[in-house]
């Protein structure tokens, strides 16, 4: 009778997904997002503009097509494992396992987990304060990691951290976003400076957005490396 009465409560949430042991593969393909464009205080998300804006301003590291314009397709990726023991995650990318690690699972939301490193690597570190070319990297991603500096003069720093990536858990597979941004903000007449990073497994910190200047610029993409048993 109380499940009657409070049949909400009793109610299994349809939208929880369970992560089982084991391992999973990407075979080899990811799926591109759409590209959006931030300028300023606006969000664009028009093709043929951010077409342009591409072949007009992004310098030549995006060459290899890093940014794909056609969203929603499999595209040809980093082979990615992901097997799951437990509170573990171990990690790796390429057929020959060349990169490997191992990470502590910890719970984000009901879907959405953080893997943690175990062991300390070096990381690059950024500045902190308001937005800069700096400190982009620290503001675009939902989970950066966490550090320590046995020096600080940036650039020319040595710190270091635990990497940190997020993984998605859904129905029947589960999903780590990777992130894709160049940043740009003119600084005096005719210098620009510019930042990037490609490839970074993390989802993208809309609240970047709020810290932007009228004459910014930022680029995104997010690949979404599907992991299937």
């Amino acid at each position: 009778m109380l499940c009657i009465a409070t049949l909400i409560s009793c109610k299994k949430d349809d939208n929880t997904h369970v992560m089982r042991e084991g391992t999973y593969t990407n075979k080899n393909l990811a799926t591109a997002g759409p590209i959006t464009l931030y300028v300023g205080n606006k969000t664009i998300t028009e093709q043929t503009f951010i077409h342009n804006f591409l072949v007009r301003r992004i310098n030549s590291w995006l060459t290899d097509s890093t940014f794909r314009e056609q969203a929603g397709l499999n595209t040809p990726f980093i082979f990615t494992s992901v097997t799951i023991q437990g509170d573990m995650a171990y990690y790796a990318l390429d057929p020959g396992n060349t990169y490997q690690d191992t990470f502590h699972i910890n719970p984000l939301s009901t879907n959405t987990r953080l893997l943690v490193a175990k062991t300390e690597s070096v990381i690059k570190p950024t500045v902190i304060g308001e937005l800069s070319c700096a400190n982009v990297a620290k503001y675009v991603r939902s989970n950066p990691p966490t550090y320590a500096c046995n020096y600080f003069n940036y650039p020319d720093s040595y710190c270091t951290g635990r990497k940190q990536m997020q993984l998605n858990i859904e129905s029947d597979y589960l999903m780590i976003p990777v992130l894709i941004y160049y940043f740009a903000r003119p600084i005096a007449s005719g210098v620009v400076c510019h930042t990037y990073e490609r490839y970074i497994s993390d989802d993208f910190n809309k609240d970047i957005l709020s810290k932007l200047r009228p004459e910014d610029t930022l680029a995104v993409q997010t690949y979404f490396v599907k992991l299937y048993k």
